[in-house]
């Protein structure tokens, strides 16, 4: 079967494809499922957490705050749009056991006899939660070195494009006055969507390469 990318993913829910958003379902529950048995206490726990977070996923992308933008993945973080550095896969684990740590904080009503149930549960819980952070970091960092790397390779025109409009945030008309040679608008945004298909496409290459995606 196609691996489908987040980017096509987020696009399906978007737009409301049923038969990718079934597909995007199942395979998100069988990753969540195979990477989140560590985490909580017992299957009905996996299942409860991954439809909780599976719906603030859903909801994240349906209201735009998970949107493609010129073919890269970005969300809205405190009125600003950014790329994302994790896969949609670890986001949705990420919210998992945020929701997870909410659960054990506002459960008072356990007995007195079950304190040190409680507190191995929490050691077990803290133990894997760290676990998968680390993970989670490493695989980020790992991503953003790739991306930078990407950007390095690059011709000098594509680097100071892009740079120049998605990490200034620079207007084209701004940066049509710094590159004099760009004449018109029009070349400007083709030139700027064929050096970031060319981006795209050599970070995708590499992320299946080292299995971040």
């Amino acid at each position: 079967m196609k691996k489908w990318t987040d980017i096509e993913m987020v696009e399906a829910v978007a737009s409301h494809n049923a038969a990718m958003m079934e597909r995007f379902y199942r395979d998100s529950k069988a990753y969540f499922r195979s990477h989140a048995g560590a985490l909580f206490v017992n299957d009905d726990q996996v299942d409860d957490l991954f439809q909780e977070a599976m719906v603030h996923l859903w909801r994240e992308i349906e209201t735009r705050r998970i949107e493609n933008r010129d073919g890269m993945l970005c969300r809205w973080i405190e009125g600003e749009l950014k790329p994302m550095t994790s896969s949609l896969m670890t986001f949705l684990l990420a919210i998992a056991k945020r929701k997870h740590w909410e659960l054990l904080r506002k459960d008072s009503r356990l007995e007195l006899t079950d304190d040190n149930a409680l507190l191995d549960a929490l050691d077990r819980s803290r133990y894997a939660a760290a676990e998968a952070e680390k993970a989670e970091r490493e695989a980020s960092e790992e991503r953003e070195r790739v991306v930078a790397d990407a950007v390095l390779a690059m011709s000098d025109r594509c680097r100071q494009i892009l740079t120049l409009f998605y990490y200034e945030q620079r207007s084209l008309d701004e940066i049509l006055e710094i590159r004099p040679e760009n004449t018109s608008k029009v070349g400007l945004k083709t030139s700027k969507y064929k050096c970031m298909q060319r981006l795209r496409e050599v970070v995708r290459n590499r992320f299946a390469q080292l299995h971040l995606i």
